[in-house]
């Protein structure tokens, strides 16, 4: 069974293809590190059952308020909830949000990104951040201040939304920084026990002078 997707020409069917193919592509590289899920533009006519129709094909879109709107694309999920992610089809750039799911009506949502292009390019900012942390190749060496300043800039950059709900589509690489930085407060104490210095701690755990007494003061 299939959604029909009614794009509104060719050429937008060509444009939402082609943005939502280099979305996929970007998300493969980082999918082990986030909480949501991507679709291929291949999927997404069956991804659309439950949101625009129902199993057997018959349309769920209504005039009635709070109900599924008939512009809408599903071309994920946050794997949390199962929240759907969509674009709007109406707008320029194809706008890209979450909506919540099990409240009643489609009216409740939060905005992640002004058009798929900025969804790219936050998707390749986290690329980026976990290449130059070498996380990709199994480091698991970051702390949640710099997790913080990844999400602060993908906000400023891109008008992506708010902290809170790109924390949690980010939430695989929050919780291994807190285990990093419990690893390394329970290393500082034996150390600190020891009797070592904190400029031997720091070069011994190869972090900064500073991030030693900042973890000396959460213990």
């Amino acid at each position: 069974m299939t959604a029909n997707i009614k794009f509104g020409s060719s050429d937008q069917k060509e444009e939402v293809k082609r943005a939502l193919n280099l979305i996929k592509l970007e998300y493969e590289i980082i999918k082990d590190f986030v909480d949501f899920e991507v679709f291929s533009f291949e999927e997404i006519d069956e991804c659309q059952i439950g949101y625009s129709i129902d199993s057997d094909g018959n349309s769920l879109v209504t005039e009635e308020e709070d109900t599924w709107n008939d512009s809408w694309i599903v071309i994920g999920y946050e794997t949390l909830c199962g929240d759907p992610i969509i674009i709007e089809l109406n707008e320029a750039g194809y706008p890209v949000s979450r909506l919540m799911h099990g409240m009643g009506s489609w009216d409740n949502g939060t905005f992640l990104a002004n058009s798929m292009p900025s969804f790219l390019h936050i998707l390749k900012d986290v690329r980026s951040f976990l290449t130059e942390k070498q996380i990709v190749r199994g480091k698991r060496t970051i702390q949640n201040k710099e997790l913080k300043a990844l999400v602060n800039s993908v906000i400023e950059k891109n008008k992506a939304g708010d902290f809170e709900i790109w924390e949690s589509l980010l939430n695989p690489l929050f919780t291994m920084a807190e285990e990093y930085e419990e690893s390394i407060k329970e290393k500082i104490k034996g150390m600190k026990i020891e009797g070592k210095k904190i400029t031997e701690i720091a070069e011994l755990l190869n972090i900064q002078l500073k991030d030693v007494y900042e973890y000396s003061k959460k213990m």
